[in-house]
């Protein structure tokens, strides 16, 4: 496990440019628009410090997070217990993972769906429906490539409290073959004065969509509900598509 995933606090600040009652609202209307179950269990995969939790709480949403970090586990205890909060956390990794009872609702945000060949992802689907009621909905934000050669780099900068943190994000095709994504996030930390860089590389199987669509199609588990662009349910994606940003994908258990 990398360094930077010992320092949720530089994390959250990172990526708190995220509008997150507004991607609750996304996540409700899906419920309305495709569940066919009530929901009121939430599973979160890779959750870090878990950002969506407080909101759902507030909206009367059970939680559970699962991740393979301890220490963002741990800041996300503490900020459970801030909010008096009867929540779940599972330290485990997302490939192979239970959970004693079935959830309403399950999601995954930032791309973080991280594995390294077809294996890993069908295993990790058959974990997911084996705890996700069915009538039940999956939702993915960014974990599908739709860029046939996927390279770039993006920037940008936060502050909070005297804390600034600098991330940049690359990535770029190592094996075209394999479809092998060689990615990394760095964080360019300044925090009152102290100066510090962390860094996480890792190597990634790159999701195209037509492989999600076979893996969808054939496993007998899931059905493909849709794909839009931006969090938007008003943008559904197509292949004469413009720029691509933040997609999520939504599939419902069956």
């Amino acid at each position: 496990m990398s360094a930077l995933y010992e320092h949720p606090r530089y994390y959250e600040i990172a990526f708190s440019y995220r509008d997150i009652p507004a991607e609750v609202d996304v996540f409700e209307e899906c419920f309305r628009r495709f569940s066919k179950v009530p929901v009121k269990t939430i599973l979160e995969l890779g959750c870090g410090y878990s950002p969506h939790m407080p909101e759902l709480i507030r909206r009367g949403y059970h939680y559970c997070g699962l991740d393979l970090s301890q220490p963002m586990l741990e800041y996300s205890r503490q900020m459970a217990a801030q909010l008096e909060a009867e929540v779940k956390f599972i330290h485990g990794d997302m490939i192979h993972f239970q959970h004693p009872r079935k959830v309403d609702f399950a999601f995954i945000t930032l791309d973080s769906l991280c594995v390294r060949n077809f294996e890993e992802l069908r295993h990790h689907f058959d974990s997911v429906a084996a705890v996700l009621k069915r009538g039940g909905l999956y939702l993915l934000e960014w974990c599908i490539n739709f860029d046939p050669q996927p390279h770039g780099e993006v920037a940008w900068l936060r502050e909070k409290n005297s804390v600034q943190v600098k991330t940049t994000v690359r990535w770029d095709n190592m094996d075209p073959s394999e479809q092998l994504v060689a990615g990394s996030i760095e964080m360019d930390v300044t925090d009152k004065g102290k100066h510090e860089v962390l860094t996480d590389r890792a190597i990634r199987h790159a999701i195209s969509p037509r492989e999600f669509l076979g893996l969808i199609n054939q496993g007998g588990k899931f059905k493909f509900v849709g794909w839009w662009n931006d969090w938007d349910l008003e943008q559904p994606l197509g292949w004469a598509q413009g720029r691509i940003c933040r997609p999520i994908t939504v599939v419902k258990r069956i």
